[in-house]
């Protein structure tokens, strides 16, 4: 059996270590009059800029998620009790800067070689941008070409939804990986709602925990594989058969 593992990126192969260290660089003093930290910032500004991202895809207005990040930065700190005044143009662009500059998880280029070399094949698919997605693997000196990363961008149509996933499942047919639903073709995310359309599309599907750190499965349904790290996940997925 043909096999292949496809990645989402953004938390799930690259951490957001470099922009909250940004934000507590750019913003660090103000934020205690504000009474939340750079991590909770940043996560509520994140974690809504995608909602609004996914939001805005679904009502026919498909804007890429980069600038949905930059335009909303402000927004999230005045939710936050951060006077707008207190966040200028210049530490929005240095927060963005290093968003393009997330580092690798723990053990991501040993999990990719591993499956490589076990005969898998390993693609990327993302809500963030080719280049910008393509240069996060190269600088963490994985071998990504344009041919396995699948963007968003591309498409006009923001993960979860479906059309994302089935037409990751026809690229893969092109390529020559099996067929769908044959049980070699597996999607990798951090994120319990990227899973749950991946399943619905056919993917077999593995979740790492280690940003939502629960599942909670009474929401999302049960997943085939659970790991804390990329090298549980390549021992995991190794052993399948």
């Amino acid at each position: 059996m043909v096999r292949s593992a496809s990645f989402d990126v953004i938390g799930t192969c690259f951490d957001f270590t470099a922009p909250i260290e940004a934000i507590h660089a750019r913003l660090g003093p103000k934020l205690s009059t504000a009474k939340t930290d750079p991590k909770t910032l940043f996560f509520s500004w994140f974690y809504a800029a995608q909602r609004d991202f996914t939001y805005v895809s679904l009502c026919g207005a498909y804007k890429p998620i980069a600038e949905v990040l930059r335009l909303t930065f402000k927004r999230a700190c005045r939710i936050v009790d951060l006077p707008a005044d207190a966040v200028s143009d210049e530490d929005v662009a240095a927060v963005m800067k290093a968003f393009k500059g997330m580092g690798p998880r723990e053990g991501l280029k040993k999990c990719f070689d591993g499956l490589r070399d076990a005969g898998w094949d390993v693609y990327a698919v993302t809500n963030g941008g080719v280049e910008t997605s393509l240069a996060y693997y190269h600088n963490a000196g994985i071998d990504l070409d344009e041919k396995h990363l699948l963007s968003c961008d591309v498409l006009q149509v923001a993960k979860p939804d479906v059309k994302v996933y089935e037409n990751t499942q026809t690229y893969l047919s092109k390529q020559g990986l099996g067929t769908k639903g044959d049980g070699g073709r597996w999607f990798v995310a951090a994120h319990a709602w990227d899973l749950i359309a991946a399943r619905q599309a056919g993917f077999k599907t593995a979740y790492l925990d280690f940003e939502e750190h629960d599942p909670v499965p009474e929401v999302f349904g049960e997943f085939d594989l659970y790991a804390g790290s990329m090298e549980e996940l390549l021992m995991k997925l190794q052993s399948e058969r």
